[in-house]
């Protein structure tokens, strides 16, 4: 089983206070540095800044999603760490399908999901992975299939650099991995991949992956 680093911090984030300190508690206690935030608003990106990556886990039955999105797209700006999203109390498959693919959206868990799937999943997603139900990952990943035939290479106007950036990400690289191949600081590295994301339509990585792997 893979470590997270101490440079690495969840928040569970969501009206449910005690729910969420709870799952807090659980979370530090399995060496995750973990805090309960009421509003994902909150948090700041000062506070933010020193991690390498940031998870936020999200009470999907209390907490706006799109605000959520919002909020951390203009921090993300701000600063060098690699921010993303998780759902969870989601009531069923249906409403993860439509979340998948949301900016910054990297996985989701039912209301029934044991504890320790859960950290599972937090795990796998500080790795790198998406973590959703199998049937919705099936979903997305045809979706993004489709997304992919609609772009070409010929139709978008990538830089040599941003053509490079996305190949290594197409390895599996994280934002400093890709930084350091590159020799280039995580806030360019960061520049680049948002403007990769709006050339080619690209809401998250996998689907800029995708893309790559089809059109690079």
């Amino acid at each position: 089983m893979s470590s997270i680093g101490s440079d690495h911090q969840v928040y569970v984030a969501g009206g449910q206070q005690l729910q969420n300190s709870l799952l807090a508690e659980f979370l530090s206690k399995q060496e995750v540095a973990a805090r309960s935030v009421k509003r994902v608003q909150d948090v700041t990106a000062e506070e933010l800044s020193p991690c390498a990556q940031a998870l936020f886990l999200v009470d999907f039955s209390t907490v706006d999603i799109n605000d959520t999105i919002s909020h951390l797209l203009d921090i993300d700006q701000e600063i060098d760490t690699e921010l993303f999203i998780a759902v969870f109390n989601v009531d069923e498959e249906d409403s993860l399908s439509r979340l998948a693919g949301l900016p910054m959206v990297n996985g989701g868990f039912l209301h029934d999901c044991p504890q320790e799937l859960l950290l599972k999943g937090i795990r796998a997603m500080f790795d790198g992975e998406l973590w959703l139900p199998r049937k919705v990952l099936q979903q997305y990943l045809m979706k993004s299939r489709a997304f992919n035939k609609t772009f070409s290479r010929s139709e978008v106007n990538l830089t040599d650099r941003e053509v490079e950036v996305l190949k290594v990400m197409a390895t599996g690289a994280k934002n400093s991995d890709i930084a350091r191949s590159l020799n280039l600081s995580p806030h360019t590295i960061k520049t680049h991949i948002y403007n990769i994301f709006k050339k080619i339509n690209a809401s998250n990585r996998l689907q800029a992956v995708n893309w790559a792997q089809e059109n690079l």
